[in-house]
């Protein structure tokens, strides 16, 4: 067919037609390239990362083995647990009663560690407490203070009610007065007054050596 006889119009549709196959083809090639780039890149990342998990499994390997080590080392915590290793977990359980969440039965149960506590308590009150009055570091002797009678108090009730009904009352009296001349002590340790914690302190220590020596 001669292009003289084809009309305008068609010549036209004929050129866009044309036009138009060529802009679907390209795009087409487009993306098949852009797929082979970006399974290309993927497939280098993948083979590095292989390389560096190997490379680190030997590292590890080889310095597991140098350490003499084995992949499971047991170690023996039975005494570990005897001297109150599992307390924390105890302390966390709902279902047991709370003097013994808070280690308090456990404490109690050992006479002996009992007896201990109260002395190491009674050295630390007329030592540390008596040199931080005397220079007057009130913060100090404060915090000591209350620190030893945290637990004292405790443990002298725990000694108290091991003893016979009359000798028990008697404990019980002495301990309720030595916890209230410690409280004497405590506000004129507040207060910063020298004298007058000078003066508690030696009735807080007469009253701990009545009561001690009631349980003891």
């Amino acid at each position: 067919v001669s292009l003289l006889t084809v009309p305008p119009s068609t010549l036209v549709i004929m050129a866009l037609s044309a036009v138009s196959q060529k802009s679907t083809v390209r795009p087409a090639a487009a993306r098949r390239s852009a797929v082979v780039v970006k399974a290309s890149a993927e497939s280098r990342r993948a083979v590095l990362g292989g390389f560096m998990a190997g490379a680190a499994m030997t590292l590890s390997n080889a310095a597991f083995a140098a350490g003499g080590a084995t992949p499971v080392d047991i170690f023996d915590d039975r005494k570990a647990r005897e001297k109150g290793y599992d307390i924390i977990y105890e302390a966390r359980d709902l279902d047991i009663p709370q003097a013994e969440r808070d280690g308090l039965t456990q404490a109690r149960a050992n006479l002996e560690l009992t007896k201990k506590r109260i002395k190491e308590a009674e050295t630390r009150i007329d030592g540390s407490v008596a040199k931080y009055t005397a220079k007057s570091y009130w913060t100090e002797a404060r915090e000591e203070l209350r620190r030893q009678v945290g637990t004292l108090r405790f443990d002298l009730n725990a000694l108290a009610e091991i003893q016979p009904k009359e000798q028990r009352k008697t404990a019980q009296a002495l301990n309720k007065e030595f916890l209230t001349k410690v409280e004497d002590l405590d506000l004129a340790l507040r207060k910063k007054d020298l004298q007058s914690a000078t003066t508690k302190l030696t009735a807080v220590q007469t009253a701990l050596d009545q009561v001690i020596a009631s349980v003891l």
